[in-house]
């Protein structure tokens, strides 16, 4: 994240009376059809990801995807090499991924970066800058009506006093825009002629004091529903396409490091009122949340399996999927990417290993997760779904390496796993940590009370598990 500047089987029986060739057809017709079935639903059910090349420079990774179907996508890019450099960029695909564009944006100013890009075609999008450092007026409002290769400034209300963060539209005439708290409140414009005009939001919130504001690009949207969070924790949530809001806390201390460093949380909504929270507590805690009112309450979750806390999605289309990533690549056990089809309680492994970045998903079959450029003439920058996630079912053999034992437990306890261990902790039912052990694969909870406890492995910068441990 950039911070301020940055499957069931039916059977019906029923009696028929049949030749003997009649009987042989049929039964043989049976056991050709489901051998076909078994062979579909093996074939589709392997998930993975496939790299397609983004045409960007070396090392820009992909900030915000935009999935407008399942050809036509756009994508900004970041300074993956860490220089803080912000790329003037996008790159867009039109016929599914199997060819990508990278086109610079021009006339933004040098001390601009792109916080955000909505689209609702190949040929219109609209970004939101806003400024990287000094300079002129960089918070603005740009669209495009030619794929990309000319960008025109909109009058949005944006000042140099602004930091806009967010822009969304829903289709070519009604759309929004965001940013940080001036003036006593978080500033906000909509549009009904697709930018031509922009007017202020009179619903928009106050801060809760002047260490809170919003991160750049950090919303979501399912249909009418906004999702926004902040930096002191708190999400701000509207169900009218951003006309009025209301806000909740979360258990994320900040979004995005900046108030509380190490702290970072991203969220994904399956419909207005479920979704799925994740909350990075400093360097050695992570936790899963769910809602079902919209994220106006969240309920500890205890996931088995790997996940992944670089980004989450909801899939579009399933019963209740997941996929989570991660990004880190100070080493292999934290990068890899995983799912649920349960709603975040069981997680199954995709892949591991490699840097898997910001995600966005269309439907069970398409979808896009980020990566990082090996350059305009390379093969790689962003990574398509390959696979169907409604057919994808988990499996307790793959998801989970990690062992505990004995459990129930008395004094020394035995943790293992396939990846390397860097801090186990404890909580009570309630969430509160109780013991911490770093680097340890035995630890000993003899001071512990008798009851029902759950242990976390955090395998560092991307990656945990957690299972629950009963003391005797």
């Amino acid at each position: 994240m950039l911070k301020k500047c940055q499957i069931i089987l039916f059977f019906i029986c029923k009696t028929y009376t049949f030749t003997k060739n009649q009987l042989t057809f049929n039964i043989m017709k049976k056991i050709l059809l489901t051998g076909f079935a078994l062979v579909a639903l093996m074939a589709q059910a392997q998930i993975s990801w496939v790299p397609q090349a983004t045409k960007l420079p070396v090392n820009n990774g992909i900030k915000e995807i935009v999935i407008v179907n399942a050809n036509t996508v756009w994508a900004t890019a970041y300074d993956g090499a860490g220089g803080g450099t912000y790329p003037k960029t996008t790159t867009k695909t039109t016929n599914g991924g199997a060819s990508w564009t990278a086109t610079p944006i021009t006339g933004l100013g040098g001390n601009a970066l792109i916080s955000d890009i909505t689209a609702i075609d190949g040929n219109t999008a609209w970004i939101v800058t806003a400024p990287s450092g000094t300079g002129a007026n960089a918070n603005k409002i740009w669209k495009t009506v030619n794929g990309g290769a000319n960008w025109t400034l909109q009058p949005s209300g944006y000042t140099s006093g602004s930091f806009a963060n967010h822009i969304y539209f829903w289709d070519a005439n009604n759309g929004w825009s965001s940013g940080d708290p001036l003036n006593g409140k978080f500033e906000m414009f909509k549009t009904n002629n697709g930018g031509t005009t922009w007017t202020s939001v009179a619903g928009a919130l106050a801060p809760e004091s002047a260490d809170e504001f919003t991160y750049v690009g950090l919303r979501k949207v399912v249909g009418d529903n906004m999702w926004v969070g902040t930096s002191t924790g708190r999400i701000m949530r509207s169900a009218d396409r951003g006309a009025t809001w209301a806000v909740s806390s979360s258990p994320v201390l900040d979004f995005g490091g900046v108030i509380t460093s190490g702290s970072s949380g991203s969220f994904a909504f399956k419909d207005a009122n479920k979704g799925l929270l994740l909350a990075i507590d400093g360097n050695d805690s992570a936790f899963l949340y769910s809602t079902s009112n919209g994220g106006a309450g969240w309920d500890p979750v205890t996931p088995n399996g790997p996940w992944y806390f670089g980004d989450i999605s909801y899939v579009p289309g399933t019963a209740n999927t997941y996929i989570s990533t991660g990004v880190n690549s100070s080493s292999e056990d934290f990068m890899g990417s995983s799912y649920s089809t349960d709603g975040g309680l069981n997680w199954t492994a995709i892949d591991s290993g490699e840097q898997r970045g910001t995600l966005a998903m269309l439907n069970s079959t398409t979808g896009w997760a980020g990566q990082f450029s090996d350059g305009p003439a390379g093969t790689k920058g962003i990574l398509k779904l390959n696979g169907n996630l409604s057919l994808a079912v988990a499996d307790n053999a793959v998801k989970s390496a990690l062992q505990v034992y004995p459990n129930p437990a008395t004094d020394v306890v035995t943790v293992s796993a396939k990846k390397s261990i860097e801090t186990i902790n404890i909580f009570d039912l309630s969430g509160k940590k109780v013991k911490s052990f770093k680097g340890a694969e035995q630890i000993n909870v003899s001071s512990l009370a008798k009851g029902t406890y759950l242990l976390q492995v955090y395998y560092g910068g991307g990656s945990v598990e957690t299972t629950k441990l009963m003391k005797k």
